[in-house]
């Protein structure tokens, strides 16, 4: 069956993209390069893929589960476009191979890097768990390995504890040599499925081998139901350690913080210890631990019957015994046969899934385990740039400047500038609520073509909240800049009229400074870091917004300031004074000549 158009648009929203560098049946995995040269990795959904809703929630399950996730050795995710035409995730690209392709290329890893494995996927485990999360694949074709470290790569069919399944009935998740027994069997799944996968992939890197062999699906089935872990073909000083974690019980394999400190333990030089078997897996003590359920488990209303073809599993039958006349080498019972119920037969997937999120294409044959090869390594990648740090900066000297360049022009011109920074402070108090929310929703979520809508019905409540808050902030300025002009009027002795135009440039300064200032400066920022985008920039943004200040400042201390629409607050004040001392002398004058009047003496009042 067709998979679509897999033909790659040389851009792909604001990112280029250089090649293919993965594909399967979900979708392909891209190179890209994002607007500041990063190199990055863009999986994208195939079409006939993106059009069914089923697959949509799997990428944006994957999508939050990953943001969940915080941890050196998981890929994390840098952007994502989920509800487009063509939905896509951006992550961070490891430039390397997996840990299955090196393997198979070069043979199991030395003593010293298979340890540091061990750890950083412990690691890994630890704040994937940490994160409500179970991640149920972990296999070789999952982990790259970036200068020695392991990095998880894919989280396609994660699963956040309680929540919903989305899979569809009938489907197949996850490769079968790297199963829990639990998971095969339909039974509570709990974080300890990824501690026994884990240490599957660790037995991999190795042996160069799964721990449960290979063959048919049926026979590598029944042999992680029975524990029949290959532990001999491990190195000694590692047994123990895969023994504890490959337990067929759940409750019996530590947890990953148990894990990691078991693998912090590991000593090549230390090969003396127990091989009890419980549960059919081999372990470091004589007897398994006691049954501790310190795992969060999946609900148990979500059932997971679909995830493989129903399977009958009879236990070997037992041979009839037999009088002993020599000793003969034990042979293992055959498995039992596969009984299919009402189902197509099961086709295995292909040996790489659509479970790529970075590094090279896959290796055309993973069937069998290849010896180390003399020949050249691969030369590795080459970038054609670069990383380097998005270009990050509040600029604050910048957002301090134009404050200095408002505060020297509400000296010059108190009533205009003072009018025009309330409405300022307004426009940039309702842009933060605005786009302020909808940055941090794009933090946890990518962004959406909703977002417009949402800015559209925000803008409202938006509008309202700032209002209410300039309500209190205003009057506070006004407040300061009276007590700053008494300072300078009655203390330093400075003429009113001055006194009072510096008080407009403390008003104009205290709507940024004093409480409930904080939303217009964090709009300043978010817009100077936006709009700033090299220090080149900011260094000439810095000069020019700098001189006009100096300017300002200058003219600011040299001129009269200009009062128009209004006069000159003396003028303003006498006028005031000289009307009310008319009215009071009005007010009374009348209040006497009506109660003269009153008593018949009016003709003794003088102005009657």
């Amino acid at each position: 069956m067709s998979t679509g158009n897999t033909q790659a648009p040389e851009r792909l929203g604001p990112y280029r993209l250089v090649r293919k560098i993965g594909e399967g049946g979900m979708g392909v995995v891209h190179l890209g390069i994002d607007e500041e040269g990063r190199e990055v990795a863009i999986k994208v959904l195939h079409p006939h893929v993106a059009a069914d809703l089923k697959a949509r929630d799997r990428l944006t399950r994957e999508v939050e589960t990953m943001r969940r996730v915080r941890s050196r050795h998981v890929a994390e995710v840098l952007d994502a476009e989920l509800v487009g035409g063509q939905p896509y995730v951006v992550t961070r690209f490891a430039p390397g191979r997996t840990l299955e392709e090196t393997v198979l290329a070069e043979g199991p890893l030395p003593a010293a890097q298979l340890i540091r494995l061990a750890q950083g996927l412990c690691s890994a485990l630890v704040s994937i768990h940490a994160a409500d999360v179970i991640h149920r694949d972990f296999k070789p074709s999952n982990v790259m390995l970036v200068d020695g470290e392991p990095l998880v790569i894919d989280f396609g069919i994660a699963h956040l504890v309680n929540a919903t399944r989305l899979t569809q009935t009938g489907m197949f998740v996850g490769t079968p040599g790297y199963l829990a027994p639990e998971i095969i069997r339909d039974t509570e799944i709990t974080q300890a499925a990824d501690v026994h996968a884990l240490a599957s992939t660790v037995f991999f890197a190795a042996v160069g081998a799964p721990p449960f062999g290979t063959g048919t699906f049926e026979v590598i089935c029944f042999n992680i139901m029975e524990g029949r872990a290959q532990l001999d073909k491990a190195p000694a000083w590692l047994r123990g350690w895969l023994g504890k974690a490959l337990a067929v019980d759940p409750r019996a394999r530590p947890a990953a913080q148990e894990l990691l400190r078991m693998a912090r333990r590991l000593d090549p030089s230390v090969t003396a210890f127990n091989e009890t078997p419980p549960s059919g897996t081999r372990v470091l003590e004589s007897s398994p631990p006691p049954p501790v359920n310190r795992t969060k488990t999946l609900a148990r209303d979500d059932s997971y019957s679909d995830l493989l073809p129903p399977v009958e599993y009879a236990k070997p039958p037992r041979p009839a015994p037999q009088p002993r006349k020599e000793a003969k080498p034990r042979k293992e019972p055959k498995p039992p046969p596969y009984v299919p119920a009402n189902v197509p037969p099961y086709r295995p997937p292909a040996p790489y899934p659509d479970q790529r999120v970075a590094g090279y294409p896959a290796p055309q044959q993973a069937a069998a385990v290849r010896p180390p090869q003399p020949a050249t390594q691969p030369r590795p990648y080459t970038p054609p740039r670069a990383d380097r740090p998005k270009y990050r900066v509040g600029h604050p000297l910048i957002a301090a400047l134009l404050l200095t360049l408002l505060v020297a022009l509400a000296v010059m011109m108190p009533v205009m500038v003072g009018a025009a920074a309330v409405v300022i402070a307004l426009v940039l108090r309702v842009g933060e609520y605005l786009f302020g929310d909808l940055v941090a929703r794009r933090q946890l979520r990518g962004s959406s073509a909703a977002d417009p809508a949402l800015i559209l019905l925000g803008t409202p409540w938006a509008l309202i909240k700032a209002a209410l808050v300039s309500l209190v902030q205003v009057p506070l300025s006004i407040l300061w800049g009276v007590c700053v002009w008494g300072v300078l009027h009655y203390g330093l002795k400075i003429e009113s009229d001055q006194a009072v135009a510096y008080a407009a440039g403390a008003f104009a300064a205290g709507l940024f400074l004093l409480p409930g200032g904080g939303a217009p400066r964090k709009a300043v920022t978010r817009t100077l870091t936006g709009v700033i985008r090299s220090p080149g920039a900011g260094l000439v943004v810095a000069l020019v917004v700098g001189t006009a200040a100096l300017l300002a400042v200058l003219f600011a201390m040299g001129q009269t300031p200009t009062w128009h629409p209004w006069e000159q607050p003396s003028d303003v004040v006498r006028e005031l004074t000289r009307s009310a001392r008319e009215s009071v002398t009005g007010l009374i004058g009348g209040l006497i000549d009506s109660l003269m009047t009153s008593l018949g003496l009016g003709f003794l009042t003088p102005w009657s």
